[in-house]
């Protein structure tokens, strides 16, 4: 398929504004350390809390690029449960969403260094209409990671990629997710990425479905006593 010199301009824009936000990744790890003194962060409230100040250091450093003019060529999310938290109008658009893991896990002996924040990365359901909507290619995770152990919070380092690179397996080798809810898990601050295209993600999302899907139903179904178990097994072959 030939592209028109127009739509090749478009896709070039995108990627150098997402070059340019990796660029510049330094200067936002400064700005939310220089915000960690001033605000008053805690583990309990840093992933939400950190939300409004990544959105503005974003449209200083795309404004300072050129490629925000005006109000009109980003958007904001209006609070946590909306996706994403921020849009570059670029061609395609460039998606961000914010993500937060601290470095240190509380337990019952205290404090600790630990290798994986465990924290939400999207649910197993949400991601089809996702990437319907937005384009797989075009979303992109922006983890902050952070210190602190009850005692003051210091942001230790900002990285920018492909939200697929951030996710984790689990040791059958489908995407690694919490039991209750599907919502998948991430990898270690310190790993290499396990998925590096986005085939490699379409593929282990489908058989993860259907991998999460058998494991409900045996847990469910040998909850059941075993009249009610027969009765419904009977009803599933017809």
């Amino acid at each position: 398929m030939a592209y028109t010199r127009k739509e090749i301009i478009a896709k070039y824009m995108s990627k150098k504004a997402l070059d340019y936000l990796k660029s510049n990744l330094d200067n936002l790890l400064n700005e939310l350390k220089i915000d960690a003194k001033k605000v008053n962060f805690s583990y309990i409230n840093f992933g939400t809390a950190v939300e409004p100040y990544v959105k503005n250091h974003l449209v200083k450093i795309f404004s300072k690029g050129g490629f925000v003019k005006n109000k009109s060529d980003y958007k904001e999310s209006k609070d946590k449960n909306e996706f994403p938290d921020f849009i570059l109008f670029s061609k395609p658009p460039l998606i961000l969403e914010i993500k937060t893991g601290n470095r240190f896990s509380k337990n019952d002996g205290g404090w600790e260094e630990c290798k994986n924040s465990e924290n939400d990365m999207g649910t197993l359901n949400s991601w089809e209409a996702k990437l319907k909507k937005f384009g797989a290619e075009n979303i992109y995770y922006i983890l902050i990671e952070y210190a602190d152990k009850g005692d003051g919070l210091d942001v230790i380092k900002v990285s920018v990629d492909n939200f697929y690179k951030y996710l984790d397996l689990n040791k059958d080798g489908f995407l690694r997710y919490r039991e209750k809810d599907g919502n998948l898990r991430p990898k270690n601050f310190t790993a290499t990425p396990k998925i590096n295209t986005i085939k490699q993600f379409m593929d282990l999302l489908g058989e993860t479905n259907k991998y999460r899907a058998k494991r409900l139903v045996k847990k469910h179904l040998n909850s059941l006593p075993e009249k009610e178990k027969k009765e419904l097994l009977a009803d599933l072959m017809k």
